[in-house]
């Protein structure tokens, strides 16, 4: 506190009192007496003022003299002590005569609100480790930095690791608040007023303030040193390399680069995990600081589960920075959590108002972001900018394909890029060999909206789509031996630049054009990772974007993995649709016409899949023909392995058990289980797993239960193991659920139920989804034999036949039938049945036909005996 009269002039709040109330005065006219304060007495020319409190900016004389009248008006009866030094300037004259910069020119300030150090209002939350370490490292090392984004706490941390250790120091602790330090050269300024050293008549030097504190034992924290880098590098080495005794912890947005200087990198709070429960939520740092913070301004802030989900929603895109959190709890006390969440994205708009006590920029976000960006150089601003067209992280490679266009070099690219790392603002992740980084959610925004405001944003976002088409397109060939798992592991980390090049370039601004570009490359990688909902969603926009005038026909080597994706993907969300037989029959047609053998397989593997599925036994296994001819021609071991399969489940399906068990097992004979478990791209469902699904199947219906089930099981562990949904759901669905079915293992039925919902939910498999309720109530009527679930059996039954998934159609009717007959429904079970036989007639499906007939038999036998 320095007094002035009868006010109390607090500098690192920029708080002016009278009698213990608040006066209002304007940001500059604080920053005028800031300056004059810090002159100690000394006369400040009106160009040194101008200069101090509108850096860059030409103002008039007269805009200095309102500020001045502001001042002396606030002074009421001490108005003199701001005096006119005709021609030249000002000089402040204290009433008392020693003001409290200068009435103890040697005794450091200690730590009280009232001698420098900030008083903190509130609680700091989740940072006792933090703390630990940094107070650690003060015992062995003497200059401690700690970096971070502007937000991220580095101030409140250091003012408690000073609170904690600052007994340790003799002489105490100072505080050196460079934050409303505008000038380099007032930075030694700053430091003799926090030192308490009289100001003399020239100007200061760092030697002179070094010799003044030669044998002090005291911590100097340096808080807010990024504007003023070069300066406090310089004041900390010279003064701690002077002084045995004296230590610094600064804090700042990058290093200071002295000599013996320790890094402490301040990380964002934790925030919780997707679907954790609400004790794991509020076990998050971050989620604690918002409930204490919100509950601060609204004591009444509830913590209920759904209140803690949107909570750690808000916390995970704010990325845990404490300073977002705080303004989010602040606006959710007032709005509810609900329509914070629902507003969050206009960051800078609703996250406003913090503190009043906190320093201008940490009011609101933008004015933070402002500050930061304002430190940087020409082309680091150009590329952070540009790297706002980015979603979760980007390589350097792609950093500098979105700005080389505007004839910035690798080497300009790379020093930009290392001083936003430097700075702060960009995070370097390293995984194993990889190095990535990413802006925090909150950059990102600021950095989009320069993009606009600079017009740059299509040609950025244009850059940004080109170069991940180039990406994709290098994708394993679809024929090639190559191991694709690494590729696949890699795309998985881009996938939300990828979202984000596809909305932009299918936008009313985008360009339609390298949008179906880069869907012909992407969309089958969305398949191949099981986002087969997407897949369907992506593909879709692509092919009614051919439609447009505008754009130019597309050619066939980018209308046929589209086509070809779309149509598996609508096969395994919607079931074997006329839109399934569409999308099929086009890309064999146009697959025959461009003399495209490998897209003439996928056609003839979709049209079997749409036949089999839709229990059409007969043209299945015609299909299943087909195809095997054609893979044969191709002569490629991996088509020929598909060819086996289609060829079996055809012929089990058909009724004929003992050829599909010579087929299964001259495919599994010479099959080797692939060390690359990604497989082809764009066929997904791995032969040799799911072949054991049919085997399973085969099994049971020759009588070998027991190797049936076992033969089953191994085939889930495989799929498991193989990590993909829609192979895991096949399993499920053909093989391991129907045999544990029919083999009275309920308990292994029920688990396989279970995940199958769970599996079909998560990949949108609305065909396995029905198929899985249905299954259930099948069980239900075997296990927990209820007549009044019979409704919701029917119900379970016609959903499965909308979808046209009729796969399993006549084992599920003649377990209905069971049902209905034993509820004394004779005839309604006959029916039924008969419904079962005609299915068979009409489509050659003859796998359970034998079990039709006994069920049959046995509702006659009923039948007589009644």
């Amino acid at each position: 506190m320095i007094q002035i009269g009868q006010l109390d002039v607090f500098l690192e709040n920029r708080e002016v009192r009278s009698n213990g109330e608040s006066l209002r005065i304007g940001s500059r006219a604080f920053d005028i007496l800031e300056v004059l304060i810090r002159a100690g007495g000394a006369l400040v020319s009106k160009d040194e003022i101008i200069r101090a409190v509108w850096p860059n900016v030409v103002v008039q004389e007269n805009n200095l003299q309102v500020h001045i009248a502001a001042l002396r008006k606030a002074l009421a009866g001490d108005r003199d002590l701001i005096r006119t030094v005709p021609g030249r300037g000002y000089r402040l004259v204290a009433a008392n005569p020693e003001p409290a910069v200068a009435r103890e020119p040697m005794r450091p300030l200690r730590m009280a609100p009232a001698h420098g150090m900030p008083y903190c209002v509130s609680s700091l939350v989740g940072r006792e480790a933090t703390i630990a370490e940094i107070v650690g490292a003060l015992d062995t090392t003497k200059v401690v930095t700690l970096v971070g984004a502007g937000g991220i706490g580095k101030t409140r941390i250091a003012i408690e690791v000073a609170a904690q250790i600052g007994s340790r120091f003799a002489d105490g602790v100072v505080f050196v608040p460079f934050a409303s330090v505008s000038d380099p050269r007032f930075a030694l300024d700053a430091l003799a007023a926090a030192l308490g050293l009289p100001m003399p008549v020239g100007r200061l030097s760092l030697d002179d303030i070094a010799s003044r504190v030669a044998g002090r034992h005291m911590l100097l924290l340096l808080d807010n040193c990024e504007h003023l880098i070069d300066e406090v590098a310089q004041i900390a080495s010279a003064i701690s390399e002077a002084n045995e005794g004296l230590y610094v912890l600064a804090t700042s947005r990058e290093a200071l680069r002295v000599p013996g200087e320790l890094l402490y990198p301040v990380q964002p709070l934790d925030v919780p995990d997707e679907g954790g429960t609400a004790e794991d939520i509020l076990a998050a740092s971050a989620v604690q600081l918002f409930v204490d913070r919100a509950r601060a301004a609204d004591p009444r802030f509830p913590l209920d589960d759904r209140t803690l989900l949107v909570t750690g929603l808000i916390c995970r895109r704010l990325d845990g920075i404490p300073l977002a959190v705080e303004l989010a709890a602040a606006r959710a006390a007032v709005l509810g959590v609900e329509v914070l969440a629902e507003h969050l994205d206009d960051h800078f708009r609703i996250l406003a108002g913090g503190f009043r006590t906190a320093l201008p920029r940490h009011q609101t976000l933008k004015a933070m972001l402002d500050w930061s960006y304002r430190l940087l150089d020409d082309t680091e601003r150009a590329l952070l900018r540009s790297l706002g067209v980015f979603m979760n992280g980007f390589s350097f490679d792609a950093a500098y394909h979105v700005i080389k266009e505007r004839g910035f070099s690798c080497t300009e690219v790379l020093d930009a890029l290392s001083g936003l790392v430097a700075k702060s603002l960009v995070v370097r992740e390293s995984e194993e060999a990889a190095t990535r980084y990413r802006l925090l959610e909150i950059t990102r925004a600021y950095a989009l909206k320069q993009l606009e405001d600079h017009g740059e944003r299509k040609a950025a976002a244009l850059a940004h789509a080109t170069y991940f088409r180039a990406i994709l397109s290098r994708a394993p060939t679809r024929l090639a031996a190559a191991k694709t798992t690494p590729w696949f592991m890699a795309f998985r980390h881009e996938l939300g630049n990828l979202r984000a090049a596809l909305d932009w370039a299918f936008a009313p601004d985008g360009d339609r054009a390298v949008g179906i570009a880069l869907a012909a490359v992407a969309v089958p990688c969305l398949f191949d990772l099981s986002l087969v909902d997407e897949c369907c969603e992506r593909a879709r926009a692509a092919l009614d974007a051919m439609r447009a005038p505008e754009v130019a026909p597309v050619p066939a080597e980018s209308r046929l993995p589209l086509l070809a994706a779309y149509g598996a993907a609508l096969l395994f969300t919607q079931g074997p649709v006329p839109a399934v037989h569409e999308a099929w029959s086009e890309v064999l047609s146009l697959a025959v016409a461009t003399n495209n053998a490998e897209f003439e397989l996928r056609a003839l593997w979709g049209l079997w899949s749409i036949r089999q599925y839709g229990g059409d036994a007969h043209a299945a296994l015609q299909l299943a023909r087909r195809f095997g001819a054609l893979a044969q021609m191709a002569d490629h071991p991996a088509f020929s392995l598909v060819a086996g399969r289609l060829e079996s489940v055809a012929l089990h399906y058909a009724g004929e058990p003992e050829a599909a068990r010579e087929r299964l097992g001259q495919l599994l004979c010479n099959y080797e289980c692939p060390t690359d478990h990604w497989g082809i791209p764009g066929f997904r469902i791995e032969p040799g797993i799911v072949a054991r699904a049919t085997l399973a199947r085969v099994l049971w219906t020759q009588g070998e239960t027991s190797e049936a089930l076992k033969t089953a099981q191994c085939a889930l562990e495989a799929a498991l193991c193989y990590g993909h949904d829609i192979v895991t759901c096949y399993v499920l669905v053909e093989g391991l659920v129907p045999v544990a079915l029919l083999s009275g293992e309920f308990e292994l039925a029920r688990e396989g139920i279970a995940l199958l919902r769970t599996r079909a939910k998560q990949g949108g498999f609305m065909v396995w989804l029905a198929c899985s309720e249905c299954y259930d109530q099948y069980l239900k009527s075997i296990a927990e034999p209820d007549p009044t679930r019979l409704p919701e059996f029917r119900a379970a039954l016609d959903a499965v036949r909308q979808t046209g998934y009729l796969a399993q159609w006549t084992m599920l009717l003649a377990q209905y039938a069971r049902a209905l007959n034993e509820c004394g429904r004779r005839e309604e079970a006959e029916a039924v049945l008969d419904e079962a036989l005609q299915h068979c007639a009409a489509t050659g499906d003859r796998w359970f036909y034998l079990n039709l007939c006994r069920l049959g038999a046995d509702l006659a036998t009923r039948s007589e005996i009644d």
